[in-house]
């Protein structure tokens, strides 16, 4: 799977980051938390800037994930 690692690096350190950076959105590469930011497109822009278009991990740092609710279609 994709991100494997930055997601498991990211769980790993979710509740040290909660207590710091709660709401903010955290810029996860490899093994290493690369910033935090206001939001996600700043995330994304620094993480290009220093890295390139390579996959990285941009995420909110909160308590739970978020779960989507997409109703069944019925015809």
């Amino acid at each position: 799977m994709i991100l494997e690692k930055e997601q498991a690096f990211f769980e790993a350190h979710r509740p040290e980051w909660l207590k710091y950076h709660q709401g903010k959105v955290a810029l996860v590469v490899g093994e290493e938390l690369i910033g935090v930011y206001d939001n996600a497109e700043a995330a994304f822009d620094a993480g290009v800037e220093r890295f390139g278009n390579v996959p990285m991990l941009i995420k909110q740092v909160q308590a739970t994930d978020p779960v989507a609710h997409i109703p069944a279609l019925f015809l």
